[in-house]
């Protein structure tokens, strides 16, 4: 049980994100934006190298001071981001720059590598198929972390060819609700996130449907019960039978 007052990581703007080896793309991106958000100019340090200092301290200026503040604060946020075993692999870097870099070398590859990756994800993406026990919610959810994948190699898809990848992803079951295509008939003008809600309506409808089957089956079944036995007893009874009744009647 967490401690009172601990903040995990994840829930706190003044910590940056923490790197342990697992999920880097995603670390990375969350660093990106932690870096920008602290100040720009340590991001920019970060991307394109420190501000360039004379070795000699006591000849700095006022301003030269300020950018080894920015040099510092930049490669201070790195180490603090970075877990012990992942540190050992650049702890010899020369500046935050070299450091950011040789990460990203480590974990997204060279150039090649990072092409046979998005290829694989491509692939997953062309193939990619929803199952009929999926949720809308799950299939965009798995969709979602391909293209993402995609987006960290640096390919992007539009919000048109998503919207079509999806429409064509539905389970045959989903066919039936032809409006589906017939609603949005100029799909270049539906973003993603209007055809998912309209999925999502439409599969709790489906949902109430699946609910209300078994009780009208029900009824049908008790009708049926009911005009069988009305036959039944008619089949018991001969016509003299009948005409005895009807005379009493």
């Amino acid at each position: 049980m967490a401690s009172k007052g601990y903040v995990p990581e994840g829930h706190s703007i003044n910590r940056p994100p923490y790197f342990d080896g697992n999920n880097y793309s995603y670390w990375k991106n969350h660093m990106h934006v932690f870096l920008r958000a602290q100040d720009y100019e340590i991001w920019k340090v970060v991307n394109t190298g420190p501000y360039e200092l004379l070795e000699d301290e006591g000849k700095w200026t006022e301003n030269s001071i300020k950018n080894s503040k920015v040099n510092f604060s930049a490669l201070n946020i790195l180490q603090c981001a970075i877990y012990l075993d992942e540190y050992s692999c650049v702890s010899m870097c020369d500046s935050e720059k070299e450091m950011w870099d040789k990460l990203k070398l480590i974990y997204e590859g060279t150039s090649k590598v990072k092409e046979n990756k998005a290829n694989i994800l491509v692939h997953e993406y062309e193939m990619f198929k929803m199952s009929p026990i999926e949720t809308i919610s799950d299939m965009f959810a798995w969709l979602s972390k391909i293209t993402n994948g995609i987006k960290a190699l640096g390919k992007n898809y539009m919000d048109t060819e998503i919207v079509r990848k999806v429409l064509r992803s539905l389970p045959l079951v989903w066919h039936t609700k032809a409006t589906v295509n017939e609603d949005y008939k100029n799909l270049s003008s539906l973003t993603v996130g209007e055809l998912i809600g309209s999925l999502m309506t439409y599969e709790i409808n489906l949902k109430r449907e699946e609910v209300k089957q078994p009780i009208l089956k029900k009824k049908d079944v008790a009708l049926k019960a009911k005009k069988s036995k009305a036959y039944s007893f008619e089949e018991n009874f001969s016509s003299e039978d009948v005409e005895k009744v009807a005379k009493i009647a």
